[in-house]
């Protein structure tokens, strides 16, 4: 009986003891391991792999377009320096088709070269190279066709040990170039007895020509993102100097959209020479667009139109750049002549196409 008694009082229930047993080691066990990682924190190695952050570096800059991308983190000018923040990632890719061929606009505005909108030292770390740490940087660019490299705004001197680095071959895409050389191209009209004259000379961008998509972006003439030159030169070439005595005033240009049934309507209020839209030279001298100015055969009219170009966006119509001239006489009789006609901005060799440039980007991170 005693023992029966100390059987039902006193001995454990084997499969019950063991369940509570081990429920409380799993949880002692679970509660163990989660202290762990705390307790050896402070012995955790403090290595950082700066070939990652350099490598990771070199792609945002070589690879990425950027962000925003339509329309494009680089066109922000002078006046959007208050909205510099909207900025996501400083890319130089011209799209995310042409993995290291980067776009010259963009090259520019990254090392600084357009003194209306600068990146400092926290705009690389917060746009480019990213992370908790506060990294120091050297990044610089190399070009084959210029003898000295472009540096990133605030980068340091390498160190000897102890950094990560990149180096990417690389392609600059030059933008194209309306170079009229009047010696080459007979543009011109021709009157009888007037004294004085006054005419037109045409260059139209027929934006659904060079938006063409079925053109490589590494070669394609985009007015919505790059810029566009003109250029003229040797305005005498055709004119009758020598049997007229005539004198040539360059009177300014006027922008004009070409609607569908081909006429054309003026943009107004671009006047002005330092504005957003283009920029006007005479012999290297910027004018207003509506300021005679004498000029001569040796005289050279440089128009640079700042991407996006007016209307581009709508890609069936084109814009015409009118060139105006003066002319006065003194051969009353004779036959004059004048530069008249309309150059096509395309992918002719009316205009000297996009081109790579071979360089190095070399990005140092520590």
């Amino acid at each position: 009986m005693d023992a029966i008694k100390r059987l039902k009082n006193e001995d454990a229930i084997l499969s019950v003891d063991f369940l509570a047993g081990f429920t409380i080691f799993i949880l002692s066990l679970i509660m163990v391991i989660s202290l762990v990682p705390g307790v050896l924190a402070g012995i955790q190695s403090n290595n950082i792999d700066y070939d990652a952050v350099a490598y990771r570096t070199s792609v945002i800059l070589v690879e990425d377009p950027g962000a925003p991308s339509n329309p494009s983190w680089n066109l922000m000018g002078e006046y959007d320096m208050q909205h510099k923040d909207e900025i996501q990632r400083l890319g130089l890719a011209v799209s995310k088709d042409t993995p290291n061929i980067l776009s010259r606009a963009k090259v520019d505005k990254f090392f600084n070269r357009t003194p209306d909108f600068t990146f400092s030292a926290e705009d690389f770390r917060e746009k480019v190279i990213f992370g908790d740490l506060t990294y120091l940087y050297n990044i610089s660019l190399r070009l084959d066709t210029e003898s000295e490299s472009y540096y990133a705004e605030g980068g340091d001197s390498v160190p000897t040990f102890q950094y990560g680095y990149m180096r990417r071959l690389v392609k600059v895409k030059e933008p194209s170039v309306a170079d009229i050389n009047f010696a080459s191209y007979a543009y011109t009209g021709s009157v009888e007895n007037v004294s004085v004259l006054s005419r037109n000379f045409s260059v139209k961008i027929p934006y659904e020509d060079l938006i063409n998509r079925s053109v490589n972006p590494a070669y394609r003439i985009d007015p919505q993102s790059e810029h566009l030159t003109i250029v003229l030169s040797n305005m005498y070439s055709h004119l009758n100097t020598t049997t007229d005595n005539v004198t040539m005033n360059f009177d300014g240009i006027g922008l004009y959209k070409q609607l569908d049934d081909g006429s054309t309507i003026l943009i107004p209020g671009l006047y002005p020479y330092d504005n957003d839209t283009y920029s006007l030279k005479v012999d290297g001298t910027s004018v207003p667009a509506d300021s005679p100015k004498l000029v001569d055969n040796s005289s050279v009219i440089r128009m640079e139109l700042y991407p996006p170009l007016p209307f581009s966006n709508e890609i069936t119509s084109s814009l015409n750049v009118k060139f105006s001239f003066s002319y006065a006489y003194a051969d009353n009789p004779a036959v004059h002549k004048y530069l008249s006609g309309t150059h096509q901005y395309d992918y002719t060799t009316n205009v000297t196409q996009p081109k790579l440039v071979d360089g190095v980007m070399e990005v140092t991170i520590w």
